[in-house]
């Protein structure tokens, strides 16, 4: 019974450290996609839209 409980909390341990390591990269890139969305708005506030200043 011991052996299985060993072998279940080393699982267990695996799983959290992989699950911390995944958490890590999904807010790496949630801070990359924030960082693209306003770069991309800052360039499409930039451009005039078409015909705008035409007399």
């Amino acid at each position: 019974m011991e052996m299985v409980n060993l072998k279940l909390y080393l699982e267990n341990r695996c799983i959290i450290a992989e699950n911390e390591r995944l958490r890590e990269r999904a807010s790496a890139l949630r801070r990359e996609n924030l960082a693209l969305l306003q770069n991309l708005s800052s360039r499409t506030a930039a451009v005039p839209e078409p015909g705008a200043g035409a007399a």
